[in-house]
């Protein structure tokens, strides 16, 4: 079957990604204990908490992890109907659908495993939000700004662009803070879960990265601090603006709750930007994993040594990166 092929074949490049990231044994044993111990840590979480917050908590990783699978498969669809060896099988209708569905049947899979893990009364939530994320990546994944808005069209000129802008940061916390405003009546626990899944969520929408793009820019002479800028513009308005704003409608805690999940989506940013530089697509997505995993695993278990630790990996891939600066290879 073609959609046999197509499996075999990532199949290969996962082996191979996974050999290339893991060349020894030692670094194999380090990343099973650390999945182990990132388990272990998410069970305990949510095992101490009440199980509406916990499920709050549940709703936002449902949601995020079907949007990024529905992303991540249409993309790699592309790669592989444009630039992969197996052109003519992924442009097949029917192979696409079974392909499309079958990896995302796999990842609803590993998103039950996780919740049997952390709480298995928690499947009733991250199931149908995983599945709602997944249709919502389906209907925007080729969403284009509409010609009035922009006077012509342009190449390029797509939502993905837009968001990157300061207005859609300014659009993007005024949503968030209408949301919120019933939010004000709830329990200091669900308020703070309430208003870190909805910042997430929104903040997320103006955090993406084009690793071509990237590329292009880090080869022309670009450093990072310039490509920082100028995928941050939307994040930091968005901060600027939601964080006082929840100060006046919420509280400071609300506030604090705001500031910590756009500061930590800006960390993702600029962890993507600064992997985007040095590899490709696919092997910076795994180090940026990886690298998020290990940082909230020491924000949970110890979260004075976090600053230390998000600056070290910065200051270490930046120093690597410059090296990429103006290198046409």
């Amino acid at each position: 079957m073609k959609t046999g092929r197509l499996f075999r074949h990532d199949r290969l490049i996962l082996s191979n990604t996974v050999r290339a990231t893991f060349v020894g044994w030692h670094d194999r044993v380090i990343a099973v204990l650390v999945l182990l111990a990132v388990l272990t840590a998410v069970h305990a979480w949510f095992v101490d908490r009440p199980w509406r917050t916990a499920a709050w908590v549940a709703v936002a990783v449902g949601t995020m992890i079907g949007i990024g699978a529905g992303r991540l498969v249409r993309a790699h669809l592309a790669f592989l109907a444009f630039d992969g060896l197996l052109a003519a099988d992924a442009l097949h209708p029917q192979t696409r659908r079974r392909y499309m569905t079958a990896w995302l049947g796999i990842g609803l899979a590993l998103l039950v495993v996780m919740s049997l893990i952390a709480r298995p009364s928690l499947l009733v939530v991250s199931v149908p939000t995983y599945l709602a994320g997944v249709l919502v990546a389906e209907l925007t994944g080729g969403v284009r700004t509409p010609k009035r808005i922009v006077g012509t069209v342009r190449p390029g000129w797509t939502l993905r662009a837009w968001s990157h802008r300061p207005i859609a940061g300014l659009a993007a916390a005024t949503a968030l803070l209408l949301l919120l405003l019933p939010a004000r009546t709830l329990g200091t626990n669900t308020l703070m879960a309430v208003v870190g899944i909805a910042t997430v969520l929104i903040a997320l929408t103006l955090t993406s990265v084009d690793d071509a793009i990237v590329r292009f820019m880090t080869v022309a002479g670009h450093g990072s601090a310039h490509i920082i800028v100028h995928y941050g513009k939307g994040i930091a308005t968005f901060l600027a603006v939601s964080v006082p704003g929840c100060w006046i409608i919420l509280g400071s805690v609300a506030a604090g709750i705001a500031a910590a999940s756009c500061v930590a989506m800006l960390l993702l940013l600029t962890l993507r930007v600064l992997a985007y530089r040095l590899h490709t697509k696919r092997f910076a997505d795994i180090l940026v994993s990886i690298l998020s995993g290990l940082l909230m695993l020491v924000a949970y278990s110890m979260p004075v040594a976090l600053p230390v630790l998000a600056l070290a990996i910065l200051w270490q891939l930046q120093r690597r990166g410059r090296t990429k600066t103006w290198l046409l290879a």
